[in-house]
């Protein structure tokens, strides 16, 4: 079996009681790492929730899924990631990104590579080397960054090979070996995936030249992009989720019977995937899980 993390945000309707009993169950049935969303205005807050986590689980990693250095100073990070891992016994992941729900939903922009370097190079010097640095990466530039400077990337998608084997590339060209670890939101029903492809649409919306797997969708991407509503970030419910359609659901994520989910997956490590990270949202998560487990990622 390939090897599978999970992404999860905390609802706001959600209790930390609630939330406890599940990272507790993602760890008995298999999970290697959950990485915690990092989004104010959508989600309870990150390290709270990491907090109880590790005080829940004892196998499991914990991550950052992803944080930022604008939002949360360097300094408040590595403080606070610290405490995760020694609460943890050693089990915290800094995952980072320039980013986005959390930026661009209170009027500010992400980060420039340089910055983002710049907080790097600060928690290499100021957070126990024993806490990897994952880096969230789509285009060239962050690609090249995580190559040279990360643990790991955190490949933000979409789930095309031909855009995952670039992507690789331009990570791989750094030098370090450095884990590839995917995004791949994964169903068997659609309605599953359509609130993340429509995020996906819209981190797309960015790139000035689409892969030749996505270029008829350009301009219903833009659209996706326009009608977002960060306050609504990766909800199940999120009305944003309506300007994405069926087919480009399926260009963005993986999904269809179980054996067309399982084969996509197979393209995509072939492209250079180390890792895969389901993310997981709505009611009935822990089943969710237990059912791509069983009927995809045993395939």
């Amino acid at each position: 079996m390939i090897q599978s993390d999970v992404s999860v945000g905390i609802s706001p309707r959600q209790s930390f009681d609630s939330w406890a009993k599940f990272v507790a169950e993602l760890e008995v049935e298999g999970a290697r790492r959950v990485w915690v969303i990092d989004s104010q205005l959508a989600m309870k807050d990150l390290y709270a929730g990491l907090i109880v986590a590790a005080l829940n689980t004892t196998r499991i990693g914990l991550g950052t899924g992803v944080t930022n250095a604008v939002t949360r100073h360097p300094t408040i990070t590595a403080n606070a990631i610290a405490a995760i891992d020694e609460i943890s016994h050693g089990r915290a992941i800094l995952g980072l990104g320039a980013g986005d729900s959390a930026l661009y939903g209170i009027g500010l922009k992400p980060q420039k590579v340089a910055e983002v370097a710049e907080a790097i190079a600060f928690f290499r010097a100021n957070v126990a080397p024993s806490v990897p640095i994952y880096l969230a990466v789509s285009q060239e530039r962050m690609c090249d960054l995580a190559g040279r400077v990360a643990d790991g990337a955190i490949v933000m998608g979409p789930a095309q090979p031909d855009m995952v084997r670039k992507q690789v590339e331009w990570i791989r060209a750094g030098g370090r070996d450095v884990e590839i670890a995917f995004i791949a939101p994964t169903s068997t029903d659609i309605e599953d995936v359509r609130s993340w492809a429509s995020t996906q649409a819209r981190l797309m919306s960015h790139h000035k030249q689409l892969p030749e797997s996505l270029a008829a969708f350009r301009d219903e991407i833009v659209r996706s992009a326009e009608a977002y509503n960060y306050a609504e970030h990766l909800s199940p419910h999120a009305e944003h989720s309506a300007a994405v359609s069926d087919e480009l659901v399926r260009a963005l994520t993986v999904v269809g019977s179980p054996d067309e989910c399982a084969a996509r997956l197979r393209e995509l490590r072939e492209a250079g995937v180390d890792t895969f990270i389901f993310p997981l949202a709505g009611r009935g998560r822990a089943e969710r899980w237990r059912k791509l487990r069983d009927e995809i990622l045993s395939r």
